[in-house]
């Protein structure tokens, strides 16, 4: 117990700390970017990076299961399965990303009559595209060599890759925006970097932890491929389904509305898509020990780990949420000073309304990879697809026939749908595929829902008597109503019993 404690402490913090490196990257460079690019420019950034994200709609139905299948194998000594997934699942990426350069090329060359593009603005979207897509190869031809890590349960060797890159990525961003004449597509040239960087190094790691794992071609078998895909198709469709609920808003603000609209919108969803990546890298420290538990049929010690990763995510997410939502306003004023009144206003009401599922989602992350491990995600696949349609139809439909900002309609309908599905759907089915009571996780998910609506009069009261005019000001006042808050959490979330594991944990890092 002490040693599993200690590993998901270390991978915990490890995790934490990528988030922390690519929040201040975000943090100093976007104003910057804009500065230099302005909104329409950059606008354009964000909505290149979701168009590589679409390829996810093909590519997770082998990589996202890959590692279950992988791990599961090793954890049972087939040394020949695990031989056969890890060979055939690197060669067929390879493939893949070969087809992915292969369509940008194809796309780049009318991509001025697919979406609307300042003319001055089409040679560097057009690079950037290319440039963004030959990233999104590299990774994808690398993505086998992550599993190792995650087998051994040292995520934190994946985040040590993943923080080098990322230094990496910031020194070339650094570099070309102050050497050269400033154009959109230096992120892409950064990415094409840090995504080397990461490969390499998660290739040595791989070397050093399981160095009887080898690819050769021999190895490759084609029906490990289908067994993948077999049940990969499913979380294909879910990646559809929040392709069509959050990815496709870029886009849509492109098509319905202007490029400089666009920008706005892609500078409100900055902060919101930081503070989703905590919910998930917390949520994936946990599963290492979640698949070994299945893998190993302790039914019993499964439920009561998914139990605590539902307490411990809120625990955690609570005050930033709530925190955001209160002082957003603030710190947009302070971070883009450039920006008009009502520029910051439209920022921030956008921002909250991409934020607000999270309020919900944050909570039951943990429960997801009940699917990915008992592989039934077909259920929750189908419902979940019901709800991406009627969004997206009930987006389409508001923006004809009603005279409305069509900003907060883009933002405001996902969210809507979103919030519902996490509500409903996830903890529901997550219930059944663990053979649970199926109210098992509401009582945990409503309580955490009080616990933020406390947070949220503790905060807005503090916020109503404190005028912020300055960082300092800032920075001071959310370190000392973050502090409270998440004394608040740890006494209303927790029971005695709770609290003491909780503070245990810490004190056995410590120790170490």
């Amino acid at each position: 117990m002490k040693s599993n404690n200690r590993d998901f402490l270390i991978n915990l913090v490890a995790q934490m700390m990528v988030f922390a490196t690519n929040l201040v990257i975000s943090f100093f460079f976007t104003p910057i970017v804009l500065n230099k690019l302005g909104n329409e420019a950059y606008g354009f950034v964000g909505l290149v990076n979701n168009f590589v994200s679409y390829i996810s709609v093909i590519t997770v139905a082998l990589n996202s299961l890959a590692g279950r299948f992988i791990t599961l194998s090793y954890h049972r000594h087939d040394e020949k399965k695990v031989r056969e997934y890890f060979s055939s699942v690197f060669f067929a990426d390879t493939i893949l990303g070969i087809l992915v350069l292969g369509a940008a090329v194809i796309l780049c060359v009318r991509i001025e009559y697919l979406i609307n593009i300042p003319d001055y603005l089409v040679p560097d979207v057009r690079t950037t595209v290319i440039l963004a897509f030959f990233s999104s190869t590299i990774s994808l031809i690398g993505v086998v060599f992550g599993v190792a890590a995650f087998i051994k349960n040292k995520l934190y060797l994946n985040s040590l890759a993943q923080m080098t890159a990322n230094i990496v990525r910031v020194l070339v961003l650094a570099a070309t925006f102050w050497l050269f004449v400033p154009h959109m597509w230096y992120y892409s040239i950064a990415a094409i970097c840090a995504g080397g960087v990461t490969v390499a190094l998660q290739y040595v790691f791989t070397k050093k932890l399981i160095p009887e794992i080898t690819i050769k071609k021999e190895y490759y078998n084609p029906k490990r491929i289908l067994e993948i895909l077999k049940s990969g198709v499913w979380l294909s469709l879910e990646s559809l389904n929040k392709m069509l609920q959050t990815g496709l808003d870029l886009l849509v603000t492109n098509l319905f509305v202007n490029a400089s609209a666009m920008g706005l919108f892609s500078i409100a969803k900055q902060i919101p898509v930081i503070l989703a990546q905590i919910p998930q890298l917390i949520a994936n420290v946990f599963n290492p020990e979640l698949a070994k538990l299945y893998a190993e049929n302790k039914q019993e010690e499964l439920i009561e780990k998914f139990k605590f990763t539902i307490r411990f995510l809120s625990f955690m997410m609570i005050v930033p949420l709530i925190g955001f939502v209160v002082f957003g306003k603030e710190f947009y004023t302070l971070w883009l000073g450039n920006k008009t009144v009502d520029e910051i206003n439209t920022i921030q009401i956008l921002s909250i309304l991409t934020v607000l599922p999270l309020l919900v989602n944050a909570y039951v992350e943990g429960l997801y990879y009940a699917n990915t491990l008992a592989n039934k995600i077909k259920g929750s696949v189908i419902i979940t697809t019901i709800f991406s349609v009627a969004s997206i139809g009930t987006e389409f439909l508001l923006l004809k026939t009603i005279n409305f900002n069509p900003l907060i309609v883009i933002a405001g309908t996902s969210s809507c749908y979103m919030i519902v599905r996490h509500a409903v759907v996830t903890p529901l089915y997550c219930a059944y595929v663990l053979k649970l009571p199926k109210m098992t996780f509401y009582p945990a998910l409503i309580k955490s829902v009080a616990i933020s609506c406390v947070i949220y009069v503790l905060f807005e009261g503090v916020r109503r008597v404190v005028i912020i005019g300055s960082w300092f000001k800032f920075l001071f006042v959310c370190a000392g109503v973050g502090i409270l808050g998440y004394v608040l959490v740890l006494i209303l979330l927790f029971n005695k019993d709770e609290r003491k594991k909780v503070l245990q944990m810490v004190l056995k890092r410590k120790s170490k």
